[in-house]
């Protein structure tokens, strides 16, 4: 019922057109993060499917759509209309940078016989570790691994097709291409010519929401892991801040969300006050990049610090990727939230000594002897060759399969 009321108010809100989509060799589905995937997209033109409620700004509306809809109807209002949409369009190829959105699986199953679906991956897959991880401790009814299917899948690195294989999500093919993101970063700094000043800052630490996006079925009680979750995150901000007080280190603070969207931003950095010194708080809050605008200020922060701390980001993957230092700290009690490579980049010991001696030994290691104090490679999360482009693999892809 909730989602009905839902596609009533989606009706009311959006334009309508009583015309039909143009035929397209291309689908671009999702409208969500597009803008990292237009440097691969070979054609002038394509079809942009948004399938979010929030961001469908124009409905399609014809007779041939609604005979369809009726046809595709099978108890999902959405599904039938997307379907219905497909069937006018005519695509070769249906991609998305969304590769674990559940809708792009559901057209895939009844698709993927008749049209190609390739699916990019986003970011380091940590949610189907979770999906398993909530379903086995009955803390969700439905383990929603099950309902992923990709026929194709682009993935950043080893790391992703061991996690896929391990917790069984169907995917046909995997292709290990890289990080499109890492490598649109890298194309825009060198593009723009974007300086990049060598040890700038000493500590950069990647903001980390994992409290605000995961786990939300578990109390926030101290007998519960899910409290240690958003302490733990505060206690990594907490200890490298100290770090950096008492080692006259240079610090920075680099937020998830941007300029634009201020009243995120407060809630990412007054998450801290509860758990900070006014102190801290106020060093925290003074040496955090609030200006950012660009897609890619963030990755021009990581490559001017000598050492990346966070959790579970992506970036601390592509940073080692890249042959940098990082030092991922699950201080959160949460087993699963262990950063997939060990050894020297990891920490899990809450002691702020532990977290002082580890850091300062980081420090004092040459690149060459810190890569071989991982216990894997340094590409196992994210798959990063200077000689190979990410962007042209990922295109030529996409293009083979449209004239194929």
């Amino acid at each position: 019922m909730k989602r009905f009321f839902s596609i009533i108010k989606l009706v009311l809100r959006v334009k309508i057109s009583f015309t039909e989509p143009k035929e397209n060799k291309l689908i671009v589905f999702d409208d969500e993060s597009i803008e990292y995937l237009k440097p691969v997209i070979p054609l002038k033109k394509y079809f942009v499917m948004k399938n979010r409620v929030d961001n469908i700004n124009k409905i399609y509306l014809s007779l041939g759509i609604f005979k369809r809809f009726i046809k595709n109807y099978n108890g999902n209002i959405m599904t039938a209309y997307l379907l219905s949409l497909i069937e006018i369009i005519r695509p070769k190829v249906i991609i998305t940078f969304i590769d674990n959105s559940i809708k792009f699986s559901d057209l895939a199953k009844l698709l993927h016989k008749e049209i190609k679906f390739i699916a990019i991956h986003n970011a380091y897959r940590f949610e189907i570790i979770e999906n398993d991880y909530l379903f086995k401790k009955k803390l969700i009814k439905t383990n929603l691994n099950k309902r992923l299917f990709i026929p194709k899948l682009l993935v950043y690195g080893k790391c992703d097709i061991d996690i896929f294989k391990k917790y069984k999500i169907k995917v046909n093919e995997f292709l290990n291409v890289g990080c499109l993101r890492l490598a649109n970063a890298m194309n825009y700094l060198t593009k723009n010519k974007i300086k990049i000043k060598k040890n700038r800052y000493d500590v950069c630490v990647i903001s980390d929401t994992t409290w605000l996006a995961h786990f939300l079925n578990f109390k926030r009680e101290h007998t519960n892991s899910g409290k240690y979750l958003e302490e733990g995150t505060a206690l990594m901000v907490k200890h490298t801040i100290n770090y950096c007080l008492n080692h006259k280190k240079k610090f920075i603070f680099v937020l998830k969300n941007k300029k634009n969207d201020l009243s995120r931003q407060n809630q990412e950095l007054n998450f801290y006050k509860k758990y900070l010194t006014k102190k801290e708080f106020n060093f925290l809050k003074s040496n955090s990049n609030k200006n950012q605008i660009s897609l890619f200020a963030s990755y021009a922060i990581m490559l001017q610090s000598k050492v990346v701390i966070g959790t579970i980001s992506t970036m601390l993957g592509e940073n080692l990727a890249l042959g940098r230092k990082i030092l991922a700290c699950n201080f959160s009690r949460i087993k699963i939230l262990d950063f997939p490579v060990k050894g020297i980049c990891f920490i899990n010991n809450q002691s702020y000594q532990v977290f002082e001696k580890r850091l300062s030994y980081i420090f004092n290691l040459s690149k060459k002897n810190y890569l071989q104090k991982l216990n894997k490679s340094k590409n196992y999360i994210v798959n990063y060759d200077k000689q190979i482009s990410t962007i042209k693999l990922i295109k030529f892809q996409i293009s083979k399969a449209i004239k194929n």
